[in-house]
């Protein structure tokens, strides 16, 4: 059973649901063009795997398979760390960028904050 953890934009009234637990959107789609990442506004690491993934193009295009097959081998490490802690990646984004816990005193939010190691204030 998924729990989800609640986030809530004070200025903007805006919520968003944040999975507790492997991401597969992170794991699956990483690799295109980084997009779920972006998504997520981990622009830095969008960037990163939108990089990746223009290099092994080009690789690809000019016939360097060493290269190609190296940078897959790095783009799939890559999409398994999404997985692991894509999650908790963008619920320590939305904590910064000003989101606060829509149940601050709720179970999730002290599961959450156990298993990613987040603040207790």
């Amino acid at each position: 059973m998924a729990i989800y953890l609640e986030f809530k934009h004070e200025a903007s009234g805006q919520v968003r649901e944040v999975k507790v637990g492997w991401s597969w959107t992170c794991f699956l789609f990483s690799g295109f063009f980084g997009l779920p990442l972006y998504l997520r506004e981990l622009n830095f690491w969008g960037t990163v795997m939108l990089g990746l993934l223009t290099f092994r193009l080009v690789m690809d295009f000019v016939g360097a398979d060493l290269l190609s097959f190296i940078v897959n081998f790095i783009m799939l490490g890559l999409a398994i760390w999404f997985g692991v802690k894509g999650n908790e990646m963008t619920a320590r984004n939305y904590l910064s960028n000003g989101w606060v816990f829509a149940e601050p005193d709720g179970d999730i939010v002290s599961i959450a904050k156990e298993k990613w190691g987040l603040p207790w204030s």
